[in-house]
């Protein structure tokens, strides 16, 4: 699902939803090669027949990969073809050896989607038609609204990213479905308690923040991780010895802030990076550094250089965004509870 639909559906689950990935740079221009002058050769028999039977045998090798299941979650499979579709949609613009951490990715996705449908399921939680046309209704209108679209239909711009119609009908379930679920017992009371405990992610309070990071994304064993783990606090314990943070970082984090000692800039509290590494650098003070994090990248450690003091805010205006808020939270709760009953096994 598009990026830029998500919002108007309800909860987008950190992206789990919309499958939404690291976007990878790639060269818009390619460089044409020109076409190898004919050779007046003769081809054998042989292996003519050869080249045909290769080609023959290319499709039909494709199609038996794509049926081919990667995962059972709960007894119900993932197939090769469903993690196929999630990767066409990067085109070409993925360079070849970011594509194994990328399957990952998609499958665990996959993997936390079907989880989430079978809950939904199992509770009997419905949506009619008309709640679903509603919200199709909602992503139509945003996307007359914007021009950059220039006047292409629903349809038309969910194609151009190798998704459909039905693909998104059905994020809206599972969308509504969650909002159902997840938003029955949050009333004004509790919106305005969270809103008193959270005011800095509504009031545009900035902080900036430096970090440096151990990479996990690529790996696969306990005994990895717990390596990794043990790095970054060696490296925590260095800069409390106290070494300069900024030449630790340019000296053993994976991030590539490292060439600005491991300087991220401003963000919000927000919307601009993964939950666990927010709410960490906002609970520190100008100067302190955290103990390790962990996040989808791999463990860090942050320093918070600076903090941006935001404008009042009232409670009516976010009341919404609060609710959303909530909601994403109370999601995330709830795929840790599914994730740690479900029985998955990995089959590839």
């Amino acid at each position: 699902m598009l990026k830029g639909l998500c919002k108007p559906l309800g909860i987008v689950l950190g992206g789990i939803l919309c499958i939404q990935l690291s976007v990878f740079a790639a060269e818009k221009e390619t460089k044409k090669s020109s076409a190898p002058a004919k050779k007046n050769t003769e081809t054998s028999p042989k292996k003519e027949a050869a080249v045909s039977k290769e080609k023959e045998a290319a499709p039909a090798k494709q199609e038996d990969d794509s049926k081919k299941v990667l995962a059972t979650v709960n007894g119900e499979n993932i197939s090769q073809a469903e993690v196929n579709q999630m990767l066409s949609r990067f085109g070409k613009q993925m360079p070849e050896e970011q594509i194994p951490a990328v399957t990952k990715q998609i499958l665990d996705g996959l993997i936390t989607q079907k989880l989430i449908m079978q809950f939904i399921r199992d509770s009997k939680i419905e949506v009619s038609q008309a709640e679903i046309e509603k919200e199709l209704n909602k992503v139509r209108e945003d996307i007359k609204s914007n021009p950059s679209l220039n006047g292409q239909t629903l349809e038309q711009v969910l194609e151009s990213h190798g998704s459909s119609i039905d693909n998104l009908k059905g994020d809206i379930i599972i969308s509504l479905s969650l909002e159902k679920h997840l938003g029955k017992d949050i009333d004004d009371k509790k919106t305005r308690e969270y809103f008193d405990q959270n005011k800095a992610a509504y009031d545009d309070t900035e902080v900036r923040a430096s970090h440096i990071l151990v990479d996990t994304r690529q790996m696969k064993t306990d005994a990895e991780l717990a390596q990794a783990l043990e790095k970054i606090k060696k490296i925590k314990a260095e800069v409390d010895s106290g070494k300069d943070f900024a030449e630790v970082a340019k000296q053993s984090s994976d991030c590539p802030s490292k060439d600005k000692g491991g300087d991220l800039n401003f963000f919000k509290r927000k919307g601009q990076m993964v939950e666990p590494f927010a709410a960490a650098a906002f609970a520190l003070k100008v100067g302190q550094v955290s103990d390790p994090v962990k996040t989808p990248f791999g463990y860090h450690i942050i320093k918070v250089t600076e903090i941006k003091k935001g404008n009042e805010v009232k409670f009516d205006d976010v009341k919404q965004n609060i609710k959303q808020n909530m909601m994403e939270e109370k999601a995330q709760v709830l795929i840790k509870q599914l994730l740690e009953k479900a029985k998955i096994e990995y089959k590839a």
